[in-house]
């Protein structure tokens, strides 16, 4: 009969040997977990993708009134207008089929209504999305939104970011305004039993000198204020959309946590997580091409040497004047 060949070892070469087989099963099991555990993030700005103001899009002026009467009748006609928010959404689609995100943030979208066309163009081409959420938005001048895709369910979500903040509108001090985040939302994403709460933010342009800059740097507070409030629960925390910040303004800052005693989020736009730097801006602002859209995360979500980050060029300003923003991430 077949013998274990661990009995003819003495007592304590035995318990060696078994002791040594338990810590390379236990290695292996825990390696294989962290090789499952690959998501794929990405972030992208479509560019009034709403239906609202899809004419924008397509190279009219925001005001149609500054338009001809000609082009005035064509974009008034809400046959044509649903035409157009169908052609542009495909177009959408494809670049969004080159991400291969697991979960997709966008911001400048339209509400749940204008995403179902951006969801069938998708679904034509293969791509699914079972979950999405979307922002409930209160900035009725351009009717854009934020939204995530998700191949994960979604458990839990804010529509909005709550909070209010005081900012200087001048640098006398002599004025200050109120805002709030008009275009926000938070979901919670469950991945293999992990709960990740997702941020999607599109914060103040950065036209406006001053106040709007003072504006921005007020929402970011109110961002960090409701990141803090999930990191205090000890939770997962990934912030991400069109922050219209370079990586080192003070607004950037702020929502990373630089100014406070919380753990500081993780700038995956830095140097060393990207994997090809031939392309490293998102939007080009007055012929300066800058990384205005973030994906920061939590630093117990990842392993820092497991994060991979890359900008795809659209190349296409009717799909979008901003690159999309894509992070692969080694979960802990």
């Amino acid at each position: 009969m077949h013998k274990n060949l661990h009995s003819h070892l003495p007592g304590k070469d035995r318990f060696k040997m078994k002791r040594i087989t338990l810590l390379t099963a236990l290695f292996l099991c825990q390696y294989l977990f962290v090789i499952s555990q690959e998501v794929t993030i990405a972030t992208f700005n479509a560019e009034f993708l709403n239906k609202t103001r899809i004419h924008v899009k397509f190279g009219k002026q925001f005001d149609l009134n500054r338009e001809s009467e000609e082009e005035q009748r064509f974009w008034n006609n809400d046959t044509n207008r649903t035409a157009k928010l169908k052609e542009a959404s495909e177009s959408v689609a494809q670049l969004i089929k080159r991400m291969n995100a697991d979960i997709l943030t966008l911001t400048e979208v339209g509400g749940a209504e204008d995403l179902e066309v951006l969801r069938t163009a998708l679904s034509q081409i293969g791509v699914n999305y079972d979950y999405q959420a979307v922002c409930d938005c209160t900035d009725s001048f351009t009717g854009q939104h934020v939204a995530v895709f998700s191949r994960y369910p979604i458990k839990e979500v804010w529509p909005q970011i709550p909070g209010r903040a005081l900012y200087l509108e001048e640098t006398d001090g002599d004025s200050e305004g109120e805002t709030g985040i008009s275009k926000g939302l938070k979901a919670t994403v469950t991945v293999d039993s992990k709960d990740i709460d997702i941020f999607v933010l599109h914060l103040k342009s950065e036209r406006g000198g001053f106040d709007s800059d003072a504006q921005r740097l007020a929402q970011a507070s109110i961002a960090r204020r409701a990141v803090i409030q999930q990191l205090n629960k000890g939770r997962k925390v990934i912030v991400t959309g069109d922050l219209n910040s370079e990586k080192g303004t003070e607004s950037i800052y702020r929502v990373r946590g630089f100014d406070d005693i919380y753990e500081e989020l993780i700038q995956t736009g830095h140097s060393q997580y990207f994997e090809s730097t031939d392309v490293r801006w998102t939007y080009n602002y007055r012929g300066e091409p800058e990384q205005i859209d973030h994906i920061l995360i939590s630093p117990g979500l990842a392993d820092r040497s497991g994060i991979k980050t890359s900008i795809l060029e659209t190349n296409d300003e009717k799909v979008s004047d901003h690159n999309p923003v894509i992070v692969k991430l080694t979960l802990k």
